[in-house]
């Protein structure tokens, strides 16, 4: 059987009904994939149009989807010239394609292998592409329309995707590429879509429909390619095409007329077939637009055009506008406008008008003349003063208002609302659109607009008609909170908000815009001596009788104002904690939704994590919630993150108090540091945050903390992302009891730690603090109860070797080196046994390399750690040990000229603590403590010199102490016998 024949046996057999055939057939598909000559047979397949249409739709995907794999030559397994030439020279020749399916995949694949092709290796294929094109579009036949049709869509589609890939660019050499071919693309394109908005024209008066489809969908296409090449072809220091700039012109006055069709259309039948191409076209056109301002702001302003195109976009919004606030007499349909992305498009090109980075200059900084000639433009024909005012107006009565659609939802499905206002997807939202172009419209005119917005909104004028009115008040509190930073000089907003008693409406919306309205000024500027009142109303907008939606709005205000106010002062609202705690809570059970409780649950770790030692009468009502919050998340991985981030905070600030909460809080971080469990992935982090913030805080740890620790040695096999906290936890709970903890898991977390340092592709900065914990271990634990078991966990050989191989670079090296002079100070019977051990000539040179090191310690503690440590070991009768005396003494002479006697402490810097909560967590206490009981830190260094020495001098006897000395250099040593005696 030939490879033709086995591979459309495997894809006859994968098109089968039969799930096992299909597996079957899949897992050969993917064995076949990587032999030669496989993708020039599938192609062939899919060429071949007497054979099943399911088999030829597998061959192409197959083809379509291998080509990102195995196409580039510097793949593995990538197909071979010879395989790439039998495919090349057809690929252009299946634009006929009726099946829409088929011809889809093909096109795809066309463009993928132009992708890594083009320009490099198969530069005449836009040549070839082109020449496709002119012969389709030549060959045009009335009597068959529809061949021809399906022949052009395809062919243009394969065009758009080529040149959306070029346009994606970066290289140089593909730039040129796209430079040369723009020019050359549109001399082609764009006769085409002339002939058929011209063909689409005569249809529209002739009356006959039939072609519609298929002449949009060709223009489709066309603006489509057009529109990148356009944004993306020309560089910004070289002329537009003449063709590119007549289509920019025309593209204008071809979007007015597909509009106004779209516009005349019923409503069903712009949901039809015609009425979406219309609908797509229309856009497409404002896709130009947009593009073309962000590539070239400069330019896109200078155009002779960009005026009619402006004021066009401003009509169509004055005409919309009424549409969005209108209630209308039937409720269930109330008018809808007719193309609402339209309008987002126009707000958007107007706000990159108003504010844009490319027409500004910083003061004192000469114009350019295209920024200047560009402010003229702007300044003296688009955003006159006139048109300011209007457009603000425009903005505040019908744009920035809640909408009908938004009352409605808040009834039907408040929570969603919520969610949907602080996603992240504002450009596809007109009223959040708007809100942005009237904050930058008022932010750049200030002068302007200020006066006249104070004016507005202390001067009220409504509508005798209560639904024009309460949009017009809606929109004049929405600014008011919009531009709060633009106001807050001109305006008096507590005594506005004294004046306008509207608390007591009984229109939840006005209740909600309130409640938004007092949270979007008291970060801004609201007195210290109002903040009660802000506080007051906004828990009173908060209780259960009011609406979910203004619940969750106060709750969310109140919270902005504690979380993002710098004037906070915890004692002012302190009589107002109790209650806020009751309204989350009374919130967070009357909500449905996850995200809605993650939000909740977000607001009381905000609040206990402000309010501190405060929260601490409290803490019972917020930890009874725990379980049944954990419950209902029980299948949502971020909302239980949420829940352990609360746990965590509220931990925090019990203090040593957070002891009650450890054996209620286990089984929470149990299930979040189960490796073994799939949910760690999302629950991992906060889960060792929880735990680490227990032992930080704890004055003891319970035996269910304790047996925590057994998950140790695979959380510091898991990943460096995780390794700082979990070192943190072994450190914290030493730091507690180092003796009681070592005695029951020492052998494991020391064997856990010595692997962690040996391994040879962690960074200098993992290994570092690795060893910082060793180093914490080897100062909380008592040597009698650590001698054996660090003593068989090899980590003392494991730090000599390397210092003695010194294979390694300095920076690693002097953390081997830094635990060897820890274990020298806080152990010196048992450094000096071990180095007793060791071969003098291998002791020699661990001793050498060891003072070498010195030089590349940066921190001033770890340089006063190593001398100390070197003063420790020379009370030996090691000769390996005191051949080195000569090179120890001028670091001895440095050290004390730097520290002198001081009995300064130097703590390790830890990027974890708060610098100011050295009283509020346990845990700063004991490593003072552990500091303060640190030789190194405890004595003064010349005390440890003068007792080594003399140690030396006793064990070596007087003579043999002469001849050690006698090797220093004689102006080191007399250094070092004026300054230890100073």
């Amino acid at each position: 059987m030939d490879i033709r024949q086995a591979v459309l046996s495997i894809l006859e057999h994968a098109a089968s009904q039969d799930p096992r055939q299909v597996a079957l057939a899949e897992e050969l598909l993917r064995d076949w994939e990587i032999k030669p000559m496989f993708h020039a047979t599938v192609f062939d397949i899919f060429a071949d149009r007497s054979l099943p249409m399911g088999v030829r739709w597998l061959a192409i995907i197959s083809f379509k989807n291998n080509i990102d794999k195995y196409w580039k030559k510097t793949a593995q397994h990538a197909i071979q010239i010879d395989e790439k030439e039998l495919v090349r020279p057809r690929l252009l020749d299946y634009f006929d394609e009726e099946n829409p399916q088929l011809a889809i995949q093909y096109c795809v694949a066309v463009s993928r292998i132009a992708r890594w092709e083009f320009p490099r290796v198969w530069p005449e294929f836009v040549d070839v592409l082109t020449a496709r094109i002119q012969e389709i579009v030549g060959k045009y036949n009335a009597n068959n329309p529809d061949r021809f049709q399906t022949m052009e869509h395809n062919v243009l589609y394969t065009l758009h995707l080529f040149v959306k890939v070029m346009c994606q660019r970066t290289l140089e050499i593909e730039r040129q590429a796209l430079k040369k071919l723009t020019p050359v693309v549109f001399g082609i394109i764009a006769p085409v879509y002339v002939e058929r908005i011209r063909q689409f024209n005569d249809s529209l008066q002739s009356g006959s429909s039939e072609q519609f489809q298929g002449l949009l969908k060709s223009i489709r296409l066309c603006v489509k390619t057009m529109r990148r090449l356009f944004a993306y072809g020309y560089r910004k220091s070289e002329p537009i095409g003449d063709i590119a700039i007549e289509f920019y012109k025309a593209s204008i006055d071809h979007q007015s007329a597909f509009y106004n069709l779209y516009a005349s259309l019923q409503p069903e039948s712009r949901e039809s077939a015609d009425g979406l191409q219309l609908r797509k076209i229309i856009l497409l056109y404002g896709k130009i637009y947009l593009e073309f301002q962000k590539s070239d702001a400069i330019r896109f302003i200078t155009m002779d055009c960009v005026k009619t195109m402006l004021e066009w976009y401003w009509i169509q919004l004055k005409i919309e506008a009424p549409k969005l606030v209108s209630l209308a007499n039937d409720t269930d349909n109330p008018p809808e406008t007719t193309l609402e992305p339209l309008l987002i498009q126009g707000i958007e090109l107007y706000r990159n008008v108003v504010k844009n980075f490319y027409y500004m200059v910083d003061e004192g900084v000469e114009m350019d003349s295209s920024v200047k000639r560009c402010r003229q433009v702007i300044d003296n024909e688009i955003i006159v003063p006139e048109f300011v005012a209007q457009m603000a107006e425009l903005l505040i009565n019908y744009y920035i208002p809640l909408k009908p659609k938004d009352i409605e939802m808040w009834q039907n499905d408040p929570e969603a609302w919520v969610v949907e206002e602080e996603s992240d997807y504002w450009e596809f939202d007109i009223r959040r659109s708007a809100e942005r172009l009237f904050v930058d419209v008022i932010d750049q005119h200030r002068e302007q607009m200020v006066p006249q917005l104070r004016h507005m909104i202390w001067n009220i004028q409504m509508s005798s008609d209560p639904n024009t009115a309460f949009f017009q008040r809606e929109g004049l509190y929405a600014a008011l909170g919009l531009c709060a930073n633009q106001l807050y000089d001109d305006m008096d907003f507590c005594q506005w908000l004294k004046d306008h008693p509207i608390v007591d409406s009984p229109m939840g919306a006005v209740k909600w815009r309130i409640a938004w309205l007092v949270g979007k000024w008291v970060p801004v500027k609201f007195p210290a001596s109002e903040r009660g009142n802000a506080y007051s109303l906004l828990l009173l907008l908060a209780n259960a009788n009011e609406p979910l939606i203004v619940r969750m709005e106060a709750l969310t205000s109140l919270i902005r104002c504690i979380d993002n106010d710098w004037d906070f002062n915890t004692e002012q609202f302190k009589p107002y904690l109790q209650q806020s705690i009751q309204m989350i809570i009374g919130v967070l059970g009357d909500v449905n939704k996850a995200e809605s409780h993650m939000r909740i649950v977000g607001f009381m770790s905000t609040l206990v994590c402000r309010m501190q030692r405060d929260i601490v009468p409290y803490a019972d009502s917020i930890m009874n919630l725990i379980p049944s919050l954990w419950q209902r998340a029980a299948e949502e991985n971020l909302y239980q993150t949420t829940i352990l981030a609360l746990v965590a905070k509220l931990a925090e600030a019990l203090g040593t108090q957070s002891v009650a909460l450890q054996p209620f809080v286990v089984p929470l971080i149990q299930h979040s540091i189960d490796l073994d469990n799939p949910a760690h992935v999302y629950l991992l982090e906060d889960g060792l945050d929880l735990w680490l913030a227990l032992v930080r805080n704890g004055s003891t740890i319970v035996p269910t903390v304790r047996a925590l620790l057994q998950n140790i040695p695979k959380l510091l096999q898991y990943s460096t992302e995780t390794l700082k906290k979990v070192l943190k936890i072994i450190e914290a709970n030493l730091l507690i009891d180092g003796a009681s903890i070592f005695t029951e898991y020492g052998r494991m977390l020391l064997h856990g730690l010595c692997d962690l340092v040996a391994d040879k592709n962690l960074t200098a900065r993992a290994i570092a603090a690795g060893y910082a914990t060793l180093n914490v271990l080897v100062q909380c634990v008592p040597l009698e109860i650590c001698i054996k078991p660090l003593t068989e966990s090899n980590g003392l050989w494991l730090a000599f070797t390397h210092i003695v191989d010194k294979n390694e670079e300095a920076m690693v090296l002097v953390h081997h080196a830094g635990f060897m002079s820890r274990v020298a100070v806080s152990y010196p019977s048992l450094f000096s046994e071990f180095l007793a051990s060791q071969d003098t000539a291998i002791t020699k040179v661990f001793v050498e390399n060891w003072i070498d090191l010195y030089d590349d310690v940066g921190q001033i503690t770890q340089q006063r750690l190593f001398a100390v440590g070197l003063a420790v070991a020379i009370a030996t009768t090691n000769v390996g040990v005191l051949q080195n005396l000569d090179s120890m003494v001028p670091i001895w002479n440095d050290i004390m000229s730097n520290t002198g006697s001081s009995l300064v402490y130097f703590a390790d810097a830890d990027d974890d603590l708060p610098e100011d909560s050295d009283d509020m967590i346990a845990e700063n206490q004991r490593r003072k403590t552990m500091l303060a009981n640190d030789p190194v830190h405890k004595f003064d260094i010349k005390q440890i010199l003068t007792q080594s020495m003399s140690e030396c001098e006793r064990l070596n006897g007087p003579e043999r102490f002469q001849e050690i000395v006698a090797q220093v250099a004689p102006a080191d040593f007399e250094d070092f016998k004026t300054q230890i005696s100073q």
